[in-house]
């Protein structure tokens, strides 16, 4: 992706995630906040909302770095656990979604004792992943991509959650979750748009990149090797029908003896 693009990319998820958070703050704190527009006092109510704007763009930032920690962890645990890497990640978001339930559980439920007042949290990003994993499943017509789009809506949505799950203020969790949500699904679905929109635009330019030209060379690369792999195929055919020629030839020679 170019520079123009990733910009623009990073700049809509940054958009989406403030306004956002900074609607639902404006419900969330209607108290503290909302009610001084409507009692006139102007200044407190602009004080408030630029901290709640501040404080979209926190989590769409923290949103952004977690994607492109994912674009890095994905092929890894590919290059590790090659075909084992599906069960691995089925794994990992079973415990992600036990742990985000404990830590809210335990630092907050624990005293009051109410503990299935606390499965809102959980419940909200499975149902969320599940069907964000199903529309890019449904989009790109690949059976294979929906464990890892549901790994990345739980697992990275959870890890994204952490700081906001440790503060007792429950209104914390309510203006981050859904932010974040959205923001991971945009992120999810909308990337390989701007990626093709990016190589579809220095095509019609006739730009080259530097990473162009290594796709180019590591294409020449395997084209060269195929190439080698089959002329070696066709060698080692070859030598067969002659072996089994000669064997057959002299089968017959030993016969008319």
């Amino acid at each position: 992706m170019t520079s123009k693009y990733l910009v623009k990319f990073y700049l809509r998820t940054l958009l989406i995630g403030t306004i956002i958070s900074t609607v639902i703050s404006l419900f969330v704190e209607y108290e503290n906040v909302t009610s001084y527009l409507f009692r006139g006092e102007i200044g407190e109510f602009l004080a408030g909302v630029v901290w709640f704007i501040t404080f979209g763009l926190l989590i769409a930032t923290i949103s952004q770095v977690i994607f492109f920690i994912y674009l890095f962890v994905h092929p890894l645990g590919v290059g590790i656990f090659r075909r084992l890497w599906p069960y691995v990640q089925l794994l990992i978001i079973m415990y992600a979604i036990f742990d985000l339930f404990y830590l809210r559980f335990y630092r907050v439920g624990l005293d009051t004792g109410h503990m299935w007042s606390y499965l809102g949290i959980p419940v909200i990003i499975i149902a969320a992943g599940v069907l964000v994993a199903r529309h890019k499943m449904k989009i790109t017509g690949d059976r294979n991509i929906f464990i890892p789009s549901l790994f990345f809506m739980i697992v990275m949505t959870s890890i994204t959650m952490i700081p906001f799950i440790f503060v007792e203020d429950t209104s914390w969790i309510a203006r981050s979750v859904f932010a974040i949500i959205v923001m991971n699904a945009f992120q999810l679905i909308m990337m390989p748009k701007y990626i093709e929109a990016s190589e579809k635009e220095k095509i019609e330019r006739g730009r080259v990149t530097k990473s162009d030209r290594n796709k180019e060379r590591k294409k020449e690369e395997q084209e060269a090797a195929d190439k080698e792999r089959a002329k070696e195929e066709s060698q080692v055919k070859t030598r067969n029908k002659l072996n089994y020629k000669n064997k057959t030839k002299i089968a017959k020679n030993n016969s008319k003896k």
